[in-house]
């Protein structure tokens, strides 16, 4: 055999002999127990506790940092509604750490059973409310829930009124979602306000400068209707 036909082998034995080293440096490793788990690091944790992590995702001290699989233990853990993003690293030789990003209640919403329950800003139930962690989010009802698109609408109404000096996220009590009406705003001193489902932002402002004009001539709305693009409807408080 040539010497250039003999390069192809050479090389064959040489990856051979490196993975049999290899192997035998892993199952040397793995009898030592030098690259076992003896720390399981939790953190991010609030409303979900870090036994619950730690079940969820299934690590067991005495179990080897090498061979574990992030990706289907990542997915277990994010199965907890609460949970909105997980973070899993490696310490080698002993150390595994998993931080956890929980979701934020952005509404409240009714459950079938008559309790209140939190929704996220992505429309995911995430649990019973309850004083402990606060009541102070607007609720949603109406049938228009489920409709990603209404839901997006009344993201934005809640984002504009974070800022509103006119009309704040405080103050708001209650949105309803119409899959057919679109969208009304209750206040927390029983005032109305219909928005309709387009142009949500412009429709916001509209109704701020009504608001405003009625303080000046010391009126005080009880219903404004601005679901139409081109005119308004308003009642006042008597």
């Amino acid at each position: 055999m040539t010497e250039k036909g003999l390069r192809p082998l050479h090389a064959l034995i040489l990856l051979i002999f490196i993975l049999s080293i290899s192997t035998v440096i892993v199952l040397i490793c793995l009898h030592l127990k030098i690259f076992d788990i003896k720390e399981i690091e939790v953190t991010g944790t609030k409303r979900v506790t870090e036994k619950e992590v730690l079940k969820r995702s299934g690590l067991r001290k005495g179990e080897s940092t090498i061979f574990f699989r992030e990706k289907e233990i990542r997915e277990e853990i994010e199965k907890c509604p609460w949970i909105s993003e997980v973070t899993i690293r490696r310490h080698i030789p002993n150390k595994v750490s998993i931080h956890i990003t929980e979701a934020v209640p952005f509404w409240l919403v009714v459950g079938e059973d008559g309790e209140l329950l939190y929704m996220s800003v992505t429309g995911e139930i995430l649990g019973k409310a309850n004083f402990e962690y606060r009541l102070d989010f607007p609720l949603l009802v109406g049938d228009g829930i489920s409709d990603s698109g209404l839901l997006g609408k009344a993201l934005e109404i809640r984002g504009l009124s974070i800022n509103s000096d006119v009309l704040n996220l405080k103050e708001i009590s209650e949105i309803h979602l119409d899959t057919v009406y679109g969208i009304s705003v209750f206040t927390t001193d029983m005032r109305r306000i219909d928005f309709g489902s387009d142009n949500i932002a412009e429709k916001w402002h509209k109704m701020e400068r009504i608001i405003k004009y009625t303080r000046k001539i010391n009126l005080v709305e009880q219903y404004i209707n601005i679901s139409s693009e081109k005119q308004g409807i308003v009642d006042f408080k008597l």
